[in-house]
């Protein structure tokens, strides 16, 4: 699924790039997960990291990936977790590379901590806790109860409903923090019925869009299969 293969003459259709950022260390399910997902759908993926940020790539599209919390200095939060492993180098990596899509346009998918910075790349803000913020948030702790957990959300509009093609849809939750101020130029698209965002877009660009959950991980459905397609077929590439 790597992308080191080099085509030697003019004219072949190479399959789409993908960019996947992850940690240095840890994430190994999500990020085999999110690459099969990728080829799955006809693309080829290469992972970004802190030390192997990539930047000068010509990307046919991205994917920030999930993982730890963002560091409360990034969004001017007030509040700390003791004891936690911050990646402030991921944050910083994944800023520049939402800078260079943003500029470039390049299709982008974020997913859970990447839609919170997301948000915070556009001036939004995050909820530390958040079953501290909202009622009836009180989701499972265990990574086995995670694993299955699923609630429900409605679709709004915007890029994620024309590919889901759905109003509803049944999602997983593996988070603690959630989207709290909108960023200045991003819309809502999913909530859950307690006011939970689950996924924005930009309001301008044709494809910048943050999900709340893990789509990676239910991958077994078409209707989620269909967003890494839509991200891998936005953009192609001749050489």
């Amino acid at each position: 699924m790597d992308c080191h293969l080099k085509y030697p003459h003019h004219g072949i259709r190479m399959k789409p790039l993908i960019g996947v950022t992850k940690p240095l260390r840890g994430g190994l399910i999500q990020n085999l997960c999110i690459r099969l997902a990728i080829f799955m759908t006809g693309g080829r993926s290469i992972n970004l990291t802190s030390d192997k940020p990539r930047l000068d790539l010509n990307l046919d599209g991205l994917i920030i990936s999930g993982g730890t919390d963002i560091h409360p200095e990034v969004y001017s939060g007030s509040e700390f977790k003791h004891n936690y492993s911050y990646d402030r180098e991921r944050d910083e990596m994944e800023l520049n590379w939402l800078k260079k899509a943003e500029f470039e346009q390049i299709p982008t998918l974020c997913i859970c901590r990447g839609a919170q910075l997301l948000n915070v790349y556009y001036g939004g803000s995050l909820f530390f806790d958040i079953s501290k913020a909202y009622k009836n948030a009180d989701y499972p702790n265990s990574l086995f109860a995670k694993i299955f957990f699923r609630k429900p959300a409605r679709v709004l509009s915007g890029k994620i409903r024309d590919m889901i093609q759905q109003n509803k849809l049944s999602v997983n939750s593996l988070h603690t923090q959630a989207i709290a101020t909108l960023g200045g130029k991003l819309k809502r698209t999913m909530i859950e019925d307690n006011g939970v965002v689950q996924a924005i877009e930009h309001k301008d660009l044709p494809f910048l869009l943050g999900v709340q959950f893990h789509p990676e991980f239910l991958i077994h459905r078409k209707e989620i299969r269909r967003i890494f397609k839509t991200l891998v077929s936005f953009k192609t590439k001749t050489v």
